[in-house]
C-alpha cells in the first residue's frame, strides 16, 4: 500500500474509535473528559489484546514455515 492509503486507513480507524468512544461516554457522563479518556483506553485495550495475540501467532507460524 502507498503512504496515502495508509494515512487514509489510519485516519478512518481513529475516526471510528473516536465515534465509538463518544457514544459510550454519552451514556455514562457526558460532562467529563476523564470518562472519555478512560473509555477510549478501555476500547483500545480490548482491541489491542486480540491484535497482539494474532500478531504473535502469525510470526510464530511464519518463523516455523521458513525453517
Amino acid at each position: 500500500m502507498k503512504r496515502t492509503e495508509w494515512i487514509i486507513a489510519i485516519s478512518l480507524v481513529v475516526i471510528g474509535l473516536s465515534c465509538l468512544t463518544m457514544s459510550a461516554t454519552s451514556m455514562l457522563n457526558p460532562d467529563s473528559i476523564r470518562v472519555y479518556l478512560n473509555t477510549l483506553f478501555q476500547i483500545c485495550l480490548w482491541i489491542g489484546i486480540p491484535v497482539a495475540i494474532a500478531a504473535v501467532i502469525y510470526f510464530i507460524l511464519k518463523k516455523k514455515g521458513n525453517s
